[in-house]
């Protein structure tokens, strides 16, 4: 289902000079799962997640896998702060862990064409991503609900 999403996201649309600020629907999805289900979601499948999205978009290979094994593994040493808390809580850690792993990749297509990025249209990528969150937190937490049999 999460390549499902993530296909979704690359689709061809016509939004004019916006066309390139799209949610980072791929690390919302990882930092859900990896928050909620670690026993389903490893780092194997980390690595598989970031190499269709490097297969699939423009950028260099390998920006995206190293920016969602960043998630997963800043989620693995944070999770702790994240169980059981308030949805505004989980929300704002996403959008640290999520600033952290974008400048990550920011910092690694920089110096693969030897040039720094525009910071204005990083800036309202982090934004667009964040406001999505709850949109597609409800639409994941919903498919593990309806997916698997949680008994938490």
């Amino acid at each position: 289902m999460l390549f499902f999403f993530i296909l979704l996201n690359y689709m061809p649309a016509s939004l004019g000079g916006w066309i390139a600020i799209r949610p980072a629907v791929g690390m919302i999805c990882v930092f859900y799962w990896v928050l909620n289900r670690p026993d389903l979601f490893n780092m194997f499948i980390v690595f598989l997640l970031g190499l269709v999205c490097d297969v699939i978009s423009a950028i260099p290979m390998g920006a995206d896998i190293v920016a969602y094994l960043v998630i997963y593994v800043m989620l693995n040493n944070f999770s702790s702060l994240f169980n059981n808390k308030p949805f505004v809580f989980v929300w704002c850690g996403f959008a640290f862990i999520f600033i952290v792993a974008i400048l990550v990749k920011w910092l690694i297509v920089s110096i693969f064409y030897a040039e720094f990025l525009p910071l204005s249209q990083l800036f309202f990528t982090i934004l667009f991503t964040v406001a999505c969150y709850p949109i597609i937190g409800i639409v994941n937490d919903l498919l593990r609900k309806y997916l698997m049999n949680d008994e938490v």
